[in-house]
This record gives C-alpha cells, sequence and structure tokens, in this order.
C-alpha cells in the first residue's frame, strides 16, 4: 500500500462495527477518577469491560455512558436542601 492509498485515520470516525472501544485511562480521565478506580469498578461488576488481552480492557462507550445514567443523583428538592443548611423553607 503506497501512502497515497493508505486508508485515513481512524480517530474520531465510527468504525463498521460501532463505536470504537476505549482503554481505561480515557475512562478514567472522562469520570475524572484514577485508572485504578475503573478497574475496581470492573472487579465489582459495576462497569462492563471487554478483556482484550491478559493484561489489556477495552470499554464500550455506550457502557460508560450506560454507568454514567445509572450513577448519576437527582438534586434533593429545594425545601429541603433549605432545611438541613438550617434556612426555613
Amino acid at each position: 500500500m503506497t501512502a497515497s492509498s493508505a486508508p485515513p485515520a481512524a480517530a474520531g470516525r465510527t468504525s463498521p462495527l460501532g463505536e470504537p472501544l476505549i482503554d481505561a485511562d480515557t475512562v478514567a480521565a472522562h469520570l475524572a477518577v484514577d485508572p485504578a478506580t475503573v478497574y475496581r469498578l470492573v472487579e465489582r461488576g459495576a462497569l462492563p469491560a471487554i478483556r482484550v488481552a491478559p493484561r489489556v480492557m477495552r470499554f464500550r462507550p455506550e457502557d460508560v455512558r450506560s454507568y454514567l445514567a445509572q450513577n448519576t443523583r437527582k438534586a434533593a428538592p429545594a425545601g429541603r436542601v433549605k432545611r438541613l443548611l438550617g434556612g426555613s423553607s
């Protein structure tokens, strides 16, 4: 294959199988946690991972989004927050 006929870089593109898999460092950066936390989430079964080699895991972006959706807390009602902070409602 010559340089002119080389396939374009895949960065940012959807592969024929869907979104490209991402590594633990990318997931950790997205969640603003240490990569070790990502591996603990996998061990607990909270975050699905794909083992592509004995010491290599990859993650589906939709699994990371699903984890975030399931673990996002809704804001407490304004009246309750005021009472907890010592204000009146």
